[in-house]
């Protein structure tokens, strides 16, 4: 029986080292779906970010309340449309930047605080990669170790439990 449970814990940890060296290929297909996306609204900014450049001193706020305060319903939705765009901007530059702050930021923002679009997009076309780099070899033990941690502590607990109800046959004698 011990040798069953010493291959079934060498399986989770092989299956978890494959779980973890695919974070790192996951977070760069994030990074350049991000990336794209960011550069995608700027481009589409840019148009209007040129009318306020010329019209408005570079403050496309002020554009935005010029549309939003014109009576005609059509230049009024131009004016939400405009702020809309101007927000996803704004989020996806914020998302860039936080995803850039540091080595560990880019994990942070995508398992902890992405824009959960992005993440969805990426997680239903990630194509499954084994890129052996130094993130992946790290990511991958590391996963591995605590996975297998998390699977003897759970193992370990049923033991217990499963003590704790099974009483020992009484040895008295009459």
């Amino acid at each position: 029986m011990a040798k069953i449970f010493d291959y079934l814990k060498l399986t989770v940890f092989v299956c978890a080292l494959l779980i973890g060296v695919q974070v790192p290929g996951f977070v760069e297909q994030y990074k350049q779906n991000l990336n794209a996306r960011v550069s995608e609204s700027s481009q589409s900014l840019s148009a209007f970010q040129n009318d306020a450049d010329k019209y408005f001193a570079g403050d496309i706020n002020k554009l935005i309340k010029h549309y939003q305060t014109n009576k005609d319903p059509i230049i009024l939705s131009g004016g939400d449309n405009i702020n809309k765009l101007v927000t996803r901007n704004q989020q996806l530059i914020n998302a860039q930047a936080a995803f850039n702050q540091s080595i560990l930021s880019p994990y942070i923002h995508v398992f902890i605080n992405p824009i959960t679009e992005i993440r969805a997009d990426v997680w239903h076309n990630y194509s499954y990669v084994v890129v052996l780099n130094e993130a992946a070899i790290v990511a991958g033990v590391v996963c591995g170790i605590v996975l297998l941690a998390l699977f003897e502590l759970f193992i370990g607990t049923l033991v217990y439990m499963g003590s704790l109800f099974i009483s020992p046959k009484s040895t008295t004698t009459w």
